[in-house]
């Protein structure tokens, strides 16, 4: 086992849930927390038991809610002279913060959705959304949806893991062969992204069928 993996390993035996919650709020602030890592890792011991299923999830949703909201608060409040300062000191380098604000004011409020599935992003989309002054009820409904999406995505994948396969074995191929959980990243990110996009389908589809009835 990895150390980091060792130390995600220990944390989640000592705080259970707490730390779970701690590490993902942490890790979406800017700390270099592996979150799907951890995320899976989570979803694997709730199915073998070690962790409350229910406490789990309210952990994992909280701890990302928390995150998200530290972030844009401190976008809102400290604004970019803030980024540009620690940035560096927290592994986030100008080209990462670049690429954030060029796809945040692309996209706009999709970024708060689709960036938890981009390493990076998933850091700096609340910050900006902090930055743009965006209201926080436009804010929340959109981060907090995608956090639901992101920690459902990640914790089902775990605990699918843990139905075929034991905890060792699983991560040590992660551990020999470290190239692979970027896929496992993409096709989890692909699988949340799919059902974004047919969850938005299926709200433009009854909201045109709800506005075609009032104009009747």
């Amino acid at each position: 086992m990895s150390p980091i993996h060792h130390i995600l390993h220990e944390v989640l035996h000592q705080y259970g849930s707490f730390g779970l919650a701690l590490l993902l709020a942490g890790g979406i602030v800017g700390l270099p927390v592996p979150d799907e890592t951890l995320l899976v890792m989570s979803g694997f011991w709730m199915h073998q038991g070690n962790l409350p299923l229910i406490g789990t999830i309210i952990a994992a949703y909280a701890g990302s809610c928390i995150g998200m909201t530290i972030s844009y608060l401190l976008g809102l409040k400290l604004g970019m002279p803030l980024l540009h300062r620690i940035g560096p000191k927290m592994r986030i380098s100008e080209k990462h913060i670049l690429t954030a604000e060029a796809g945040f004011l692309r996209y706009g409020k999709s970024v708060l959705i689709i960036g938890y599935y981009i390493p990076g992003l998933r850091q700096l989309s609340a910050f900006f959304a902090g930055v743009s002054k965006m209201p926080f009820r436009i804010f929340a409904s959109y981060a907090y949806t995608g956090a639901l999406i992101w920690i459902s995505v990640f914790l089902g994948a775990g605990y699918f893991l843990g139905r075929h396969f034991s905890f060792s074995r699983v991560f040590e191929q992660f551990a020999k062969n470290p190239d692979l959980l970027p896929y496992v990243i993409g096709i989890a990110g692909a699988i949340g992204s799919s059902f974004i996009l047919k969850t938005y389908l299926s709200y433009r589809a009854q909201f045109s069928l709800y506005k075609n009835s009032l104009l009747q």
